[in-house]
């Protein structure tokens, strides 16, 4: 679908030079129409999914962030 520049569960990573901005590891990351995004899969009782995403928004503001609460 022209994703590039993707990564599963590793260090987060910019989409402008690939610069790694985090050591937190997204589910998954990928550079798409010149943004880079950050997709975080959690379940209701983890309670982590914002704890994810505030993180993930820190190290990259200029990112799309995705939170997908799976049951």
């Amino acid at each position: 679908m022209g994703a590039t520049n993707i990564r599963v569960n590793q260090q987060q990573l910019t989409a402008r030079n690939a610069q790694r901005v985090g050591v937190n590891r997204p589910d998954l990351q990928f550079d798409y129409s010149g943004r880079r995004y950050h997709v975080e899969y959690d379940t209701p009782a983890s309670g982590r999914g914002a704890g994810h995403q505030s993180r993930t928004t820190s190290n990259d503001p200029n990112a799309e962030i995705i939170l997908l609460i799976v049951p």
